[in-house]
C-alpha cells in the first residue's frame, strides 16, 4: 500500500468520526433538552399525584422506569419496566 493510500484511509476514518461525533452532539443536545423539560415539569408538581402513579405517567410518556435505565428515553417497551408495573400494581390488590 502507497502512503498516499494510507493517507486516503485515515482521512476516510477521520470524516466518519467527525460524522459519528456530530451525531453524539446532537443526540447529546436532545437529552439535556429533555431533561430540563423534566425538571421543569417536576418543579411545577406535574408528578405530585404519587409515587406509582408517577413512574406510570413517566413511562407512558416514552421515559425508562426500571433501575438501570432510569429517566432514559425509551424506543420501545422495556420488560424490565412493564415488570415492575405489572408486579407493583399486584401488590396493591
Amino acid at each position: 500500500m502507497s502512503l498516499y493510500q494510507e493517507f486516503l484511509d485515515w482521512q476516510e476514518k477521520l470524516n466518519q468520526l467527525i460524522e459519528e461525533a456530530e451525531t453524539l452532539g446532537r443526540r447529546i443536545a436532545d437529552a439535556e433538552q429533555r431533561n430540563l423539560i423534566l425538571q421543569e415539569r417536576v418543579a411545577r408538581n406535574e408528578y405530585s399525584s404519587g409515587g406509582f402513579d408517577a413512574l406510570t405517567q413517566l413511562y407512558n410518556e416514552g421515559f425508562h422506569i426500571c433501575p438501570s435505565n432510569f429517566g432514559r428515553q425509551r424506543e420501545d417497551d422495556c420488560l424490565f419496566c412493564l415488570n415492575f408495573l405489572l408486579h407493583k400494581g399486584k401488590k396493591d390488590e
